[in-house]
């Protein structure tokens, strides 16, 4: 069984011990963490402490300190542009691509978003920002991620051609080269930036756009995937290069 793990942006340490409150508590009572068992507490930028639990009651769980660490972070930074679709398939979608490695996810607005609720710029869009958010701390707990990935604000896609990345791709169901060519040369430090279109695809204008900006269309094979689904794909492939040349 996997050590349980829990999130803490900002731990304080008392006499070797940390309280933890909250929903990182109630996570604790509903898996029935008991007295005595080894869990473990991040901060999401490295810092992670071995614990061992002292006291589970209604209100919070006190843990003793056994070890802290300081893990490195993955290079390179793999940067997700994630077209709106449906949300369930929109929260799936950035669920596994944490789980994969996905540093940081940036929701596009496409010319053929369908824009779901919470997705337009309303008063119901703050309300899914932070389930958004709260989806990404699981998927961080549940993989051992212990850099949390950050979500930015939507931004309409011209506005993200002209983001900074040393290694620009778009995936593409047509006129897409191979993913190995587009990696060639990618330095080991810098960010890959990767964006996955909406249902129904890219516009040629979207594409025309993309390589003007030095964007490399690259393809996923036969068939068309589902934006979840490529977005998966995408970044799981795009690791496994990385991590085979490196």
């Amino acid at each position: 069984m996997s050590v349980k793990s829990v999130y803490i942006p900002e731990p304080v340490i008392e006499s070797g011990r940390l309280r933890i409150l909250g929903d990182e508590h109630q996570h604790l009572r509903v898996t029935h963490a008991d007295t005595g068992e080894i869990v473990e507490v991040f901060d999401g930028n490295g810092g992670v402490w071995t614990c061992k639990v002292e006291t589970a009651g209604k209100r919070e769980t006190v843990v003793q300190i056994l070890e802290s660490r300081h893990v490195d972070r993955v290079e390179p930074e793999l940067i997700l542009g994630l077209s709106f679709v449906k949300p369930s398939a929109f929260e799936l979608a950035l669920e596994k691509a944490v789980e994969v490695g996905v540093t940081r996810i940036v929701p596009i607005i496409a010319s053929r978003s369908n824009l779901g609720p919470g997705q337009r710029p309303d008063r119901r869009s703050e309300r899914y920002s932070e389930r958004w958010t709260r989806v990404i701390r699981e998927a961080a707990k549940q993989s051992k991620r212990y850099y949390l990935p950050t979500i930015d604000e939507p931004a309409k896609f011209d506005s993200v051609l002209d983001y900074k990345a040393t290694t620009k791709i778009v995936f593409a169901e047509r006129g897409g080269g191979p993913l190995k060519s587009a990696l060639a040369g990618a330095p080991a430090d810098g960010p890959v930036f990767f964006l996955i279109g909406p249902e129904g695809g890219w516009t040629d204008a979207e594409l025309d756009a993309a390589c003007y900006k030095g964007f490399a269309l690259v393809g996923l094979g036969e068939g068309i995937l589902r934006t979840e689904t490529a977005a998966i794909v995408g970044a799981a492939l795009i690791r496994y290069e990385l991590q085979r040349t490196s």
